[in-house]
């Protein structure tokens, strides 16, 4: 495992190294009494924005949906061109590739 972290810290500093904002997203989801199921996500950059929020009620109310959140809410909060997200389900990575694959 700790070479695992090693691995991925050294392809973070590389994407830095070459202008890259590096974007860390992450979404969850629960039931709340009363209210039923809520979403929401976290987009943590070391540049020193963060953003989190409850998605709007009239999405859908999954673990996907908060994660796809998420990801667009990194990618809408800056102008720059050089943004890499880390997130980590294979879901966004597939939707940015043109495979998502969907549970049911």
């Amino acid at each position: 495992k700790l070479q695992d972290v090693c691995t991925v810290g050294g392809a973070i500093e590389q994407l830095q190294s070459k202008g890259f904002l590096v974007v860390y997203t992450d979404g969850s989801a629960g039931i709340l009494p009363k209210i039923d199921g809520i979403v929401g996500c976290g987009v943590y950059s070391e540049c020193g924005w963060s953003i989190s929020a409850f998605l709007p009620t009239n999405q859908r109310q999954t673990v996907n949906t908060a994660e796809l959140f998420a990801a667009f809410q990194a990618l809408g909060s800056t102008d720059l061109r050089r943004v890499a997200i880390c997130t980590d389900p294979s879901y966004i990575y597939g939707g940015a590739m043109g495979s998502p694959k969907v549970r049911r």
